[in-house]
């Protein structure tokens, strides 16, 4: 099979061609419009500003990516929620009327099974082993899931529901603050651009341990699999009091020495959180996705954790950048997956 698929959720215009032959999973043609320059003098994603960026890329994409491919896909899949509403549109207006004029069935796609999914990108499906664990995290979200093959429920009082043939069930979340946006806020409390996450990870990449920077790790129960980081900010702004107070000039390297300690902190907490609901739900394998995937220390981190204790269970991480970021090549594999069930 072979589908269209339209991605608009927040602040990137992503399109893409993907094909499925025999359960792998492969993308012929994608591309992006990334907003970010347009956004970072906000140090936000502004929704009207990105809806109407949207409006004025899509149909540019598409042109490059070549109209005379839509005929030949089976089907058009495109976001439905969650995202900005204005931005949403955009791409639900465009999936419509591309539909309607080349008379192809439209699916709705969930945004937040896409980026689960999108570790099928350039895989087998048979790869994976059940049950799979994964973490997800962005800007707003940090949750872990629990997939199964076939239609099973997890006792507990947690939330399972029906995808295509697998049982995702949602096993925690963030209480507050979610990862990213604690690395996008701290980025900028170093003097840093939007978004901040790979800011600070090239800023720790150059930084060690410092007796002045310490930060506390932010378990609040070693049992369940909550998160909760703002207390990691405060932790952040209470230090760089402390520095003012004390006279003490936040140069360049001191700048290294926070970052490192600040993303070990954060990374570390997400690594032990994913591996202990791994134990705790006998996974099969471990996977990381979405922004957080992208970050090189959580996945080592996390592998490291894993070779102690579990050799046995392989961690799946998006196999390029480019899928850790809303694209649509992720849309698309929810797509057919939701059409072989």
């Amino acid at each position: 099979m072979r589908t269209l698929a339209i991605e608009t959720s927040c602040d990137d215009t992503s399109i893409a061609i993907v094909t499925n032959d025999r359960w792998v999973f492969e993308v012929e043609k994608i591309l992006a419009y990334s907003q970010i320059a347009e956004h970072q003098k906000f140090w936000w994603v502004v929704p009207e500003l990105a809806s109407r960026l949207h409006s004025e890329k899509i149909i540019a994409l598409l042109q490059t990516i070549g109209l005379e491919e839509i005929p030949n896909v089976d089907f058009i899949s495109v976001t439905t929620e969650p995202g900005l509403p204005g931005s949403l549109v955009v791409g639900k207006t465009v999936w419509f009327e591309l539909g309607a004029f080349y008379d192809k069935e439209v699916v709705p796609i969930h945004h937040i099974l896409g980026h689960m999914f999108s570790i099928l990108l350039e895989r087998k499906l048979e790869d994976l082993q059940f049950p799979l664990v994964i973490l997800t995290a962005s800007w707003w979200h940090n949750d872990i899931y629990v997939v199964e093959d076939g239609e099973k429920t997890i006792e507990g009082d947690y939330t399972t529901f029906m995808f295509a043939w697998f049982s995702v069930t949602k096993v925690w979340w963030t209480l507050d603050d979610a990862a990213w946006e604690c690395f996008d806020k701290v980025s900028r409390m170093l003097w840093g651009p939007y978004p901040g996450g790979v800011r600070i990870s090239e800023k720790a990449s150059k930084g060690k341990k410092n007796q002045l920077v310490q930060f506390k790790r932010i378990f609040l129960s070693h049992d369940k699999f909550e998160f909760s980081f703002s207390w990691m900010k405060s932790q952040v702004t209470f230090l760089l009091e402390k520095l003012n107070k004390e006279g003490i000039e936040l140069d360049e390297k001191l700048i290294c020495d926070i970052a490192y300690d600040f993303q070990e902190a954060v990374v570390e907490v997400m690594a032990k959180k994913l591996i202990h609901a791994g134990e705790q739900f006998w996974a099969k394998t471990l996977a990381l996705a979405w922004g957080v995937s992208a970050n090189n220390r959580l996945c080592e981190i996390t592998k490291e954790l894993l070779e102690k204790k579990h050799k046995e269970i392989p961690l799946f991480i998006p196999a390029k950048k480019l899928y850790s970021t809303d694209n649509w090549a992720m849309i698309w594999v929810v797509g057919l997956l939701s059409k072989r069930k």
